[in-house]
């Protein structure tokens, strides 16, 4: 098989996942909600250098937890409608490993929010090592996907303003030699990168690009600010 399948692991939206290294206080923010939240989102989609697009019609995140002190949380995340391009045509349907569907991927992690650059929010993600399976030809090609990835607070868009939701989006670009890159890869100057090594997890890790959008709606209101 010559091209290599992985996994759409956010989202989002989104995500959302990861575990923040101490010095990078300096530029975290805080929405002071507190309490639990649910997100949804619409389609969404990885790519990387070398390997087909992954798309998901729908993202669902359940579990979510706003820490005290509102920068730090946990999530789970669901995701639908997965599959990549069949080499024959049509699609191929991708799952996480031990799902119940062909077509459904669950992931999950933690996430800190952050300052994208200056004044302008956003979230740093770091999600579980994510098993996944893509049939193709009767044959499950297996990708591990794991690493961060960080998106941009776009509602509400500016420090100061109390809402009890929050949408993140995750925007793709490409680098000086058309491959896919996240467009924000850098916090306190260091790279948070998302990865998938395909075959069994020994593979050659692969940068990855994530698109997509996810709506959290808190069960109360509060305020981002930023520190």
């Amino acid at each position: 098989m010559s091209k290599k399948m992985m996994l759409l692991a956010l989202a989002v939206a989104s995500a959302a996942l990861f575990a923040l290294p101490a010095f990078a206080s300096a530029e975290e923010i805080h929405w002071d909600a507190g309490g639990t939240f649910t997100g949804t989102g619409a389609a969404g989609s990885l790519t990387a250098k070398g390997e087909p697009k992954i798309s998901c019609t729908t993202t669902d995140v359940t579990n979510g937890v706003l820490n005290a002190g509102g920068t730090t949380g946990s999530m789970t995340l669901d995701f639908t409608g997965c599959s990549a391009p069949n080499p024959l045509g049509g699609t191929a349907p991708c799952k996480s490993a031990g799902a119940p569907l062909n077509n459904t991927i669950a992931s999950g992690g933690t996430f800190h929010l952050i300052t994208v650059k200056s004044g302008v929010p956003g979230v740093l993600v770091t999600a579980n090592t994510t098993e996944l399976k893509c049939e193709v030809f009767g044959f499950n090609i297996t990708t591990h996907v794991e690493g961060n990835v960080i998106g941009t607070i776009i509602s509400p868009s500016a420090c100061g303003v109390s809402s009890n939701k929050m949408t993140v989006e995750f925007k793709a670009t490409s680098d000086a030699s058309g491959n896919p890159t996240q467009e924000d890869e850098l916090y306190t100057g260091n790279l948070y990168d998302l990865i998938a090594r395909t075959g069994g997890g020994g593979g050659t890790p692969v940068t990855a690009a994530l698109e997509g959008e996810v709506t959290l709606t808190n069960v109360t209101a509060g305020t981002l600010t930023c520190t």
